[in-house]
């Protein structure tokens, strides 16, 4: 499929600028957003308890154990945490192959992997991640330490919220983006945060799950690190994370 390009090299700082914004902290975001969450993964694991276990038993029986993928992802404010997804690929999958990323027709990904990922169903247990609070439901996409310290100063405005498990650029590209796009649309998301835009990104992502928006069937290291390194006067001694942790591929 074809790829939207990327912001051409002199327009990063304008689409996802190492400067910091204005965040929003009103009511909703000290307190609201957690209920939102609480109740809507309750309610979603209540009635999606059924196909959760349906798609453990589908996992476990077409590539055996383990059912569920864990790795260290960097949260809010740079806390650590595990992320919980359907197992998509071979175990120790990181050392075959692209390792972290995945290429098209990737052989490591199960037969059950293959469509779990085009349809999302493989994040379904980051219902799990809500509720205990490391998530949310809507907000950026966790990533690896690895990446976050490559790339700290554009993460500094977006690890100001909570990791989501839809948000702002699941709806507009998803596997489509590259680098610069999804920190772009990471650090709007980080200064647009409220209810009206969270109930919006949760609405419009069911048709962008169930058409299949945005899934690709790979995205490679060439283009997906389309963003420089930011200049070492920009760095320093990252408060968020290192490079620990990185051991398998979504």
């Amino acid at each position: 499929p074809e790829m939207p390009p990327a912001p051409a090299t002199r327009d990063h700082e304008l689409a996802c600028g190492i400067r910091g914004g204005h965040v929003p902290r009103g009511f909703y975001v000290r307190h609201g957003k957690r209920v939102l969450d609480l109740i809507g993964a309750l309610a979603l694991l209540v009635v999606l308890g059924p196909l959760i276990a349906v798609l453990a038993l589908i996992v476990r029986a077409t590539s055996g154990p383990p059912v569920f993928f864990r790795q260290e992802r960097v949260g809010q404010n740079g806390t650590r945490f595990r992320i919980f997804k359907f197992r998509t690929m071979i175990p120790d999958a990181v050392h075959q192959g692209a390792g972290l990323y995945v290429a098209d027709h990737d052989e490591r990904v199960t037969w059950a992997g293959r469509w779990l990922r085009a349809t999302s169903m493989d994040e379904l247990p980051q219902l799990f991640n809500v509720l205990w609070g490391d998530m949310s439901l809507v907000g950026p996409r966790p990533n690896l330490p690895v990446v976050i310290e490559r790339y700290r100063p554009y993460y500094e405005l977006i690890l100001t919220v909570k990791p989501g498990v839809t948000g702002l650029a699941a709806v507009r590209g998803r596997s489509k983006l590259r680098r610069s796009q999804m920190l772009a649309l990471d650090q709007e998301y980080a200064r647009s945060v409220g209810l009206f835009t969270d109930l919006g990104l949760l609405v419009a992502s069911v048709p962008a799950v169930l058409l299949r928006r945005g899934a690709v069937g790979g995205k490679t290291a060439e283009y997906m690190e389309d963003l420089d390194t930011p200049p070492a006067d920009t760095q320093g001694t990252s408060t968020y994370a290192t490079t620990e942790g990185m051991n398998t591929p979504e």
